[in-house]
């Protein structure tokens, strides 16, 4: 499909489902962050109208700092955007986004108006139903863990990352939290990659895959893909989704080829509109 096409059989109301799944998903993490790493990291979130604002002003980067969901629900506010850019300039974060969904043209005039432009790095909304994925041959050995394996969840998510290891102790808190399934691929005993499932039949969302520098290329996060598929199926889920950058030119694309592989669909290319640099 076409850069900016929409799939023909993506309709209004399932936009809203994926759009709505992926922004609870975020809520919840940000609820989960425990305080020691909320102060130290500079956590906070709140909602405005149907969208959230997600601030961490330790990562300075447009994954944690960003307002999502505005729009999809009930026409935007002008207030709503306000209140969210107010509240990046106060946290002192530079990079932050707004996520603009398909055919989601109120959010989009506002930030126009206030003098926001299309970031460079545009994402893509994937999702799939809950037929079984393919199947993947690895040597890796994926689990789905609880809390009593919650810190190695952690570290290797924020070691593969590259963030610092107190990220890994926010991570840490949703194994075992209600909606929420994680997994981790092993070598040996060996924690090597992670990845989470939010769920809220009949929607789930895919996220934090993160591998080690040292195992990837080991079909790590295919395996884990397959094992969250397969987690929300049982579950009852029919509508999963999830959301990578959109490659460049050229530029290497391990995760949006590895969703693809797993029996993702894009549904739209997702604009970030931004500030600038």
């Amino acid at each position: 499909m076409a850069d900016d096409a929409v799939s023909p059989d993506i309709s209004p109301a399932l936009v809203r489902a994926i759009e709505r799944i992926e922004r609870d998903a975020w809520a919840d993490l940000y609820a989960a962050v425990p305080a020691q790493a909320r102060q130290a990291l500079g956590v906070e979130h709140r909602t405005v109208d149907d969208g959230v604002i997600l601030i961490c002003r330790a990562l300075d980067h447009i994954q944690f700092n960003r307002l999502a969901g505005l729009g999809i629900e009930t026409p935007p506010q002008a207030t709503a955007l306000d209140s969210a850019i107010a509240a990046f300039d106060a946290a002192k974060v530079k990079n932050w986004i707004v996520h603009i969904a398909a055919g989601a043209g109120g959010p989009a005039a506002l930030c126009e108006a206030r003098g926001l432009k299309q970031h460079p790095r545009a994402w893509a909304k994937f999702v799939r139903d809950g037929t079984a994925p393919p199947a993947v041959a690895t040597a890796l050995t994926v689990k789905e863990i609880g809390s009593d394996a919650a810190a190695a969840f952690g570290a290797v998510a924020a070691q593969s990352f590259g963030t610092p290891p107190i990220f890994g102790e926010w991570l840490a808190a949703l194994p075992g939290r209600a909606r929420w399934r994680c997994f981790v691929a092993f070598d040996g005993t060996l924690p090597v990659a992670t990845g989470a499932l939010f769920v809220d039949p009949p929607l789930a969302w895919l996220g934090i895959g993160a591998t080690l520098a040292s195992h990837r290329g080991q079909r790590a996060q295919p395996a884990i893909l397959a094992a969250r598929i397969a987690a929300a199926a049982a579950l009852g889920c029919t509508t999963l989704t999830t959301e990578t950058g959109i490659p460049h030119a050229g530029e290497p694309s391990p995760s949006y080829d590895n969703i693809l592989q797993a029996g993702f669909r894009i549904a739209y290319p997702r604009p970030n509109l931004w500030r600038g640099s």
